[in-house]
């Protein structure tokens, strides 16, 4: 059993969708997912709404509606949403629509305890559903993502107020992993996501390599691999590079289960 826990549907200039369309893109992820075995994918929206690179939350939910390995991850634009916005969300999450909200630190202009994404997380908290924060390099958008929201122990305030909300740190705050490591080790309701950490084959390359080193240095400190979630932030990077990175961790088969799907599945209510 294999979840993906980090794709996106993206028209991005650094992806080989660019000029394609959301079907195109959403035929491509599931024709990848079957060749590498990959049971599950959440997919996760746009936080600017419909801009062209990618859909909104409405929008990727249309799309899956009908595809039943394929679950949404919705989102907003922290800096502009209305109560109106924070509704919809709600409803969704009620109609399992979608199962967790993504807010994009760095690309978005705000840190994690900032009182303006307070009444997100009481929702998600209330509700039941996990909140997923980008963290680390912001390579998507360089033009004008500021990194300095990005940074992982930011999240640690968030965990400490709402120690009953589920908190995924997407990218193991790379390249600040050993303080995500702190941050997963003294939070019991926070994991890591080990997606984007490379584009394709560049798990072979000096700084795949050393990456590996970190997120083995992660483990380490946090005591446990059991905090860790498989995603690939498809179509960035692909499962079969990203299958044979994990393997490369040295994690044993038991807590691999955990990392691979169990983690996900628990999390994000995916019947498996």
């Amino acid at each position: 059993m294999i979840i993906d826990a980090h794709t996106h549907i993206t028209k991005l200039e650094n992806t080989p969708f660019a000029k394609k369309s959301y079907e195109e893109i959403r035929s491509a992820l599931l024709a990848e997912m079957k060749k590498n075995k990959v049971d599950h994918a959440l997919v996760i929206a746009n936080w600017r709404g419909e801009d062209g690179t990618g859909p909104s939350t409405d929008t990727l939910i249309k799309l899956t509606e009908e595809l039943s390995n394929l679950h949404v991850i919705g989102s907003l634009n922290v800096s502009e949403y209305t109560k109106q916005d924070l509704d919809r969300l709600e409803v969704l999450i009620r109609l399992k629509k979608i199962v967790g909200v993504k807010l994009y630190l760095g690309y978005q202009h705000f840190y994690p305890g900032d009182s303006v994404a307070r009444p997100i997380y009481e929702m998600c908290d209330r509700l039941g559903v996990p909140v997923i924060f980008h963290t680390g390099d912001t390579l998507a958008y360089k033009t004008f993502a500021k990194v300095k929201y990005a940074h992982p122990l930011g999240v640690d305030e968030v965990a400490v107020d709402f120690p009953n909300l589920k908190i995924v740190i997407a990218h193991l705050g790379n390249p600040w992993m050993m303080d995500c490591a702190e941050v997963l080790y003294r939070n019991p309701n926070v994991y890591a996501d080990i997606s984007g950490l490379f584009l394709h084959d560049g798990f072979n390359s000096p700084y795949g390599k050393m990456t590996i080193q970190k997120i083995k240095e992660l483990i380490a400190y946090s005591q446990t691999p059991r905090k860790l979630i498989f995603g690939t932030d498809w179509p960035l990077a692909g499962p079969k590079e990203y299958i044979k990175y994990v393997k490369k961790l040295g994690i044993s088969k038991t807590d691999m289960e955990y990392v691979m799907y169990k983690n996900a599945a628990k999390l994000f209510k995916i019947n498996v």
